[in-house]
């Protein structure tokens, strides 16, 4: 896991309050720099964070940070699935998150706005994007981008303690759903992850489960690229985990033919540890693409 780091001394961090789009207050973190512009436009991107990280949490604040050096004005915000509050939140709530981010963005003069979403924050900005195709997104950077968290993500979960792994999920699912109909859908489960050699467990309410992981979840990345019309930047790892560039490459293809989409791989883990400039680099290079 990648150690946090203190924010350099020539970025300036602020905090801010925002509001979502159904009236939720959240917070979230400005970085900016001496350098007002970039290259003579005003650009904001937006970062939404993986599976319970927060604002400024791995694989976030130093890839911000370059950006900010090169005159983007960069949000990372926490939302309601951050932290513990993935426990109980619902998948299909989140992009009123990220359009109060968004109008946050906007508001402060930001003529062109990119979605930037690692992990889980990439089927967010691909959820959000091709649900409401928002006239003030004009890009989306999709990192570490799974195909499929839905179901094809999480029925692998279950190869580590099944060996009956499509069986062991569709139980799973089963289960929630019972819990759901019969009222008790605040009740905890708890799916398991492997992790190396481990396996962790993940509590969730039974409905935060099912919004996110079961197979009439809206949380797969290719259900919504499809809907998407403005120019897109994927950046798989190519180690660690199962977010290769062959998935990425699914997901490129499953976007309308009209859509300019790049896939740029990048040696490095989940989090890009150690890979962050170059992340940066190649995110501003797409920002002067736009």
């Amino acid at each position: 896991m990648p150690v946090m780091q203190p924010t350099p001394d020539d970025i300036t961090l602020r905090g801010i309050n925002y509001e979502s789009d159904d009236g939720t207050a959240f917070d979230g973190f400005e970085l900016t720099s001496d350098v007002s512009t970039f290259d003579g436009r005003n650009v904001g991107v937006l970062f939404l964070h993986g599976l319970r990280g927060f604002a400024l949490g791995a694989g976030i604040s130093p890839v911000a940070h370059p950006l900010a050096r090169a005159g983007a004005r960069c949000l990372t915000i926490n939302k309601r699935n951050s932290g513990k509050g993935y426990v109980t939140s619902e998948f299909d709530e989140i992009d009123n998150d990220i359009r109060g981010g968004v109008e946050w963005l906007a508001e402060r003069g930001c003529d062109d706005v990119v979605l930037w979403g690692r992990s889980l924050g990439a089927t967010e900005a691909a959820y959000y994007q091709g649900l409401r195709n928002d006239d003030d997104v004009d890009g989306l950077v999709l990192a570490a981008p799974f195909a499929d968290i839905r179901e094809r993500s999480t029925r692998g979960y279950f190869e580590a303690v099944s060996d009956d792994p499509d069986e062991a999920y569709e139980s799973f699912v089963d289960e929630a759903r019972e819990l759901v109909d019969a009222g008790r859908e605040n009740e905890i489960v708890a799916l398991p992850r492997p992790v190396g050699d481990e396996i962790e467990y993940i509590p969730m309410t039974a409905a935060a489960f099912l919004s996110y992981r079961s197979p009439e979840s809206a949380c797969a990345t290719i259900d919504w690229v499809p809907e998407i019309d403005v120019p897109s930047l994927l950046l798989p790892h190519a180690s660690d985990r199962n977010v290769t560039p062959a998935e990425a490459t699914e997901i490129a293809d499953a976007y309308p033919d009209s859509t300019s989409v790049t896939v740029h791989p990048v040696e490095a883990d989940h989090f890009f540890t150690g890979a962050e400039s170059q992340v940066a680099g190649v995110t501003a290079d797409f920002l002067r693409s736009l």
